[in-house]
């Protein structure tokens, strides 16, 4: 089950039957959503993803969003002090 504020909470499931008979329940892919209006926020030493969803949407889990703003496959990657991090509208 998915819970219903993840970013794959819309996302279409199928199904499709496995090499042992078995039915396997699949995500469809997930487009990421282009930011409609934006801005950035400089973050400091020592902060995190959910140190900045906490800041901007009042919610940590929300992390993902500002993943999904970034250029960066890697959630580690997109936080380096004194580098400005997109921070989209929360929707």
């Amino acid at each position: 089950m998915i819970d219903k504020k993840s970013r794959y909470a819309k996302v279409p499931v199928f199904e499709l039957e496995g090499p042992d008979g078995q039915e396997r329940h699949l995500l469809e892919l997930r487009e990421t959503p282009s930011p409609g209006g934006f801005f950035y926020a400089t973050p400091v030493e020592g902060e995190r993803l959910d140190h900045l969803a906490h800041r901007y949407y009042r919610d940590p889990l929300k992390f993902w969003r500002i993943c999904d703003a970034s250029e960066h496959l890697d959630p580690f990657d997109v936080v380096v002090p004194g580098v400005p991090v997109l921070i989209p509208p929360n929707d």
